[in-house]
């Protein structure tokens, strides 16, 4: 459970990074009492400690997945191609909520619900495995694809670019390991 968490909150570090903005901005420029002052700089630091920590729990997780030498749960996909929507699916999920955020309101009660309903959905959104599309995934190089299974069900695959120019260019077929223990996400091997 601890993999899924640390890929469910890294996939909200451009909210938690706007927000923290948000808040030092209002801290800086803005007119609040001191007790709010000391929230923002606990909300803050809180979040950064959160985000780094999970980070490196995710980061970790990636990289024994790439490597991994455990071959019984290897999977060879055909018929791979982007999935072009998943960006536009990321930012109306997790972005557009924010242009709601208003800075004038900013108190020590609006930071406290607001990162309890933000913490609800990263919860909501681990248990739903719904991580396909992680910033800090794509940071680390990888882009979402969609591919057939030996069924032919459509899956969500993690490939990184050059990766995928050599499955395209050669035909050649890769493997992938099950990730965030989905049964419908793939991450690509790490190839010889």
């Amino acid at each position: 459970m601890l993999p899924k968490l640390a890929l469910s909150i890294t996939s909200f570090i451009p909210l938690y990074s706007l927000m923290i903005f948000m808040y030092i901005y209002q801290f800086l420029y803005g007119t609040m009492d001191s007790n709010t002052k000391r929230y923002v700089i606990i909300a803050v630091a809180i979040i950064v400690i959160v985000q780094v920590f999970f980070s490196m729990i995710a980061s970790r997780y990636i990289k024994e997945k790439e490597s991994s030498q455990n071959t019984e749960n290897e999977i060879v996909f055909k018929n791979i191609n982007e999935d072009k929507k998943a960006e536009i699916n990321y930012m109306m999920t997790y972005l557009l909520p924010l242009l709601t955020f208003d800075l004038d309101k900013i108190s020590g009660f609006y930071i406290f619900y607001t990162n309890i309903l933000i913490l609800v959905f990263i919860f909501m959104n681990a248990r739903a495995e719904n991580f396909n599309f992680n910033i800090f995934l794509w940071i680390k190089g990888y882009y979402i694809y969609k591919g057939n299974n030996i069924n032919g069900d459509e899956k969500v695959l993690l490939i990184k670019k050059r990766k995928f120019s050599n499955i395209r260019s050669n035909n050649e077929k890769y493997k992938f390991v099950s990730f965030g223990g989905s049964n419908d996400i793939y991450l690509c091997k790490k190839y010889n």
